[in-house]
């Protein structure tokens, strides 16, 4: 683990008005650690190319160092930490495409086996049909030990989570916040299972909010960690598209899955294997086009009961039978908020207590 005060420097460097992600690499390989770079004199940055007379003065002149020092004191408490490009523990992958981000702000773990994965991304706003989608070939990829990677968002990423998590497999979550904002709300829970089973990654500091402009930067990190990017259900206009477009710029494969030709949500998937996109109906679509025919890959695994969801005496499973329920009179009859009753419903699906309908009807699990 890296000395938290050593992190410092890091995180206050790439804090500098103008170093961006390219200059940063350059300051980095000229002086070697960011420590060196706020020793150097102005004469001496200036000699890097893109440092201009007002960069040099900011790096010279810097003095926020308590802002960063309380940045640290705040991650430590989350449970989390800062691992540099330096670090031997960052993704290999990461470090092979343009604009690697410098450091990334994690909690939870990055492992070798992580080498082998695969992201799962597509629409917020998912069919029954994609959403069941992504969390079947979720599960069915971390059974064969692919670490799932994905963005955490509603929809298809938080399918693509929960099929991972519900086998005992490891999944990623790149966020377009920091690390402390829990986004979407209704995902508080997972913030607490992934780390267990994966990581939580960001490239954004403490506290930054989730803004729209964070997304496409978070996107080519996605599709950084994995070996190939699935669209499973997106629109014409969709994020999604950016993550796919980010995947062949950084040399990795694009699959995607068919959906009915009648749901919006199938133009994309459609489209992309229009333009050769490998069309995908399991894992083993994914892991042959990979030829990845290591035992790990190929095996299929039992599904381990390692995550722990809600109790049996929830108070959710009170109102549900197999008589469907729709969510809003669910809420009503609970009488509890309806971000809390989505996160039990989801932990209660985590567990096989509880399947969900089209039209956010819930029924007991047979």
């Amino acid at each position: 683990m890296i000395d938290p005060f050593r992190a410092t420097p890091w995180l206050a460097l790439r804090s500098v008005p103008g170093v961006g992600v390219v200059l940063f690499h350059r300051l980095l390989r000229r002086f070697g650690s960011p420590e060196a770079v706020f020793q150097a004199s102005a004469a001496e940055l200036r000699s890097v190319k893109g440092v201009s007379a007002a960069i040099a003065q900011a790096i010279t002149t810097f003095e926020d160092w308590p802002r960063w020092d309380v940045q640290m004191e705040r991650l430590i408490s989350l449970g989390g930490e800062v691992v540099t490009c330096l670090d031997p523990r960052f993704p290999a992958a990461l470090r092979q495409i343009p604009y690697t981000p410098p450091f990334l702000y994690i909690r939870g773990s990055i492992e070798p086996q992580d080498d082998l994965a695969i992201a799962l991304v597509g629409t917020r706003k998912p069919s029954h049909y994609g959403r069941k989608a992504s969390h079947k070939l979720a599960a069915e990829l971390a059974q064969r030990g692919v670490t799932v990677v994905s963005g955490l968002a509603r929809g298809i990423d938080t399918a693509a989570h929960q099929g991972a998590l519900a086998v005992g497999g490891r999944t990623l979550a790149v966020l377009g916040c920091g690390l402390d904002i829990v986004y979407p709300p209704e995902n508080k829970e997972f913030y607490g299972l992934i780390p267990q089973q994966g990581a939580l990654i960001s490239e954004f500091p403490l506290g930054t909010r989730p803004e729209a402009k964070n997304f496409p930067i978070r996107n080519r990190i996605i599709s950084g960690l994995a070996q190939g990017v699935v669209v499973v259900e997106a629109g014409e206009q969709s994020g999604t598209h950016i993550t796919a477009n980010f995947a062949l710029e950084q040399g990795r494969e694009v699959f995607a899955v068919p959906g009915p030709v009648d749901l919006p949500g199938s133009i994309g998937p459609h489209r992309w294997i229009q333009q050769g996109a490998k069309l995908v109906r399991e894992a083993k679509d994914i892991l042959e086009e990979l030829r990845c025919t290591t035992p790990a890959a190929l095996k299929t695994t039992a599904p381990p009961t390692t995550v722990r969801a809600s109790q049996p005496e929830d108070p959710i499973l009170t109102h549900l039978s197999l008589t469907p329920l729709q969510v809003d009179e669910l809420i009503r009859l609970s009488a509890l908020p309806a971000p809390e009753v989505m996160s039990r419903l989801t932990l209660l699906e985590l567990q096989g207590l509880v399947q969900e309908l089209p039209g956010k009807y819930f029924v007991l699990a047979n």
